[in-house]
């Protein structure tokens, strides 16, 4: 294993010299290198973006560290609109990117990724959705795409529900698209203690004694 190699495994590195990893070592090499799409520019940037090296597998670690070289020119990026980051980088990385910004704050459970928006506003995605067909996530009228508004709470809408939630329950609240997977997020987030049953046929949640009582 070379110098080079050990470090990348210990954090992703901006000063990496390629040509010391070995013809394996760079198979997992990946790297965060923003430059845009041709026709779409940001006036408001004063330089180009500093790059960064990771191996497989570390993107979250990766996006981490190119927010904390990168901050300044970050900051004069409109993320409300198709960006040069966007256009640039692979979906799960500057996914994670958007996390560490706080534009997005993403939690993955087993089958559903919980997503945040700054506006307060939440999404529930059925996790193979949100990994494989990112240009549907956001759907509200498909199936796996659940929206919360910010005027509404989870955990408001899980306490005033009766002993059993139905899919039917959250249909007739402000929960908007495929409310399945907002049951799917209550019964593996444990801030809701339940168990998943069937009424008609329909998926359900079964409050445990405690949040029952």
């Amino acid at each position: 294993m070379t110098r080079q190699f050990e470090q990348l495994k210990e954090r992703p590195r901006m000063d990496i010299n390629i040509g010391r990893l070995n013809n394996k070592e760079r198979q997992l090499l990946r790297k965060i290198d923003v430059r845009g799409t041709q026709g779409l520019t940001q006036s408001n940037l004063t330089g180009p973006f500093n790059d960064v090296y990771y191996l497989e597998g570390d993107e979250q670690a990766a996006a981490a560290v190119f927010v904390e070289e990168n901050s300044t020119l970050l900051d004069a990026v409109d993320f409300s609109k198709r960006n040069i980051l966007q256009t640039s980088l692979d979906r799960p990385v500057y996914d994670w990117i958007l996390h560490e910004l706080g534009e997005r704050v993403l939690e993955k459970y087993e089958t559903v990724v919980h997503e945040t928006r700054s506006d307060g506003s939440v999404w529930i995605i059925d996790q193979q959705r949100f990994e494989n067909h990112a240009d549907r996530r956001y759907a509200k009228n498909n199936l796996g795409t659940a929206f919360v508004p910010a005027d509404v709470s989870l955990k408001d809408v899980f306490a005033e529900g009766g002993p059993v939630i139905t899919e039917a329950d959250l249909k007739e609240t402000d929960l908007e698209g495929d409310v399945r997977q907002v049951l799917d997020f209550f019964r593996q987030n444990p801030d809701f203690p339940c168990q998943p049953v069937s009424v008609d046929g329909m998926l359900a949640v079964r409050k445990s004694e405690s949040a029952a009582g």
